[in-house]
């Protein structure tokens, strides 16, 4: 597997972990104990699979990576089917797509890889560490598409509605007591 193809899994396991956690924390409790823990597992693979320069338990991460995508179907489908509102499941429709989109990326693009390494395909010449310019380039695409995903999904969440307005600029207003009365002295 490629350096770049790698630095993406990262990328898409904290883009993950990022949705998970913002939507965790004002979700239902015991969907926020699932949520939060599911990002602090994305988060701490994705850090761990970019800092090793390999990735971390495959076998284990092409499962696991889809179970808060079927947590998420069954709860939007149980949701649907009696009536309930997805904004009344706590669960954001925009935001966990792209978390589910993200999870799915990391769970097809590692069982690909396992499946080309068990078939005996070797990786062809240059794959395992791409030049300067190469890496660079792959780096670059992989941030901005992290951001461009994961910003607005962060924007649509609960947590990110009670953010700032970004782009423009509030002033509180000071309250400065009357110089000159002293108070009425």
């Amino acid at each position: 597997m490629s350096t770049v193809i790698r630095t993406w899994l990262g990328f898409a396991a904290l883009g993950a972990a990022l949705i998970h956690l913002a939507v965790g924390v004002t979700a239902p409790f015991l969907l926020s104990v699932l949520l939060v823990g599911f990002g602090i597992a994305e988060l701490s693979w994705g850090i761990a699979t970019l800092a090793s320069g390999r990735v971390i338990a495959p076998r284990v991460v092409v499962g696991a990576a889809l179970i808060p995508v079927f947590i998420w179907g069954a709860i939007a489908a149980l949701g649907s089917g009696l009536g309930v509102p997805s904004a009344q499941t706590g669960l954001p429709w925009y935001p966990m797509t792209m978390a589910s989109l993200f999870n799915i990326y990391v769970a097809a693009t590692v069982a690909l890889a396992m499946r080309r390494a068990s078939s005996g395909n070797p990786p062809s010449v240059g794959a395992a560490s791409p030049g300067g310019w190469r890496f660079l380039t792959g780096l670059v695409v992989g941030g901005f598409l992290l951001s461009a995903l994961t910003t607005p999904a962060l924007a649509a969440t609960d947590v990110g509605s009670l953010a700032v307005p970004h782009g423009s600029h509030r002033v509180v207003e000071l309250d400065v007591p009357d110089p000159g009365g002293h108070g009425g002295h």
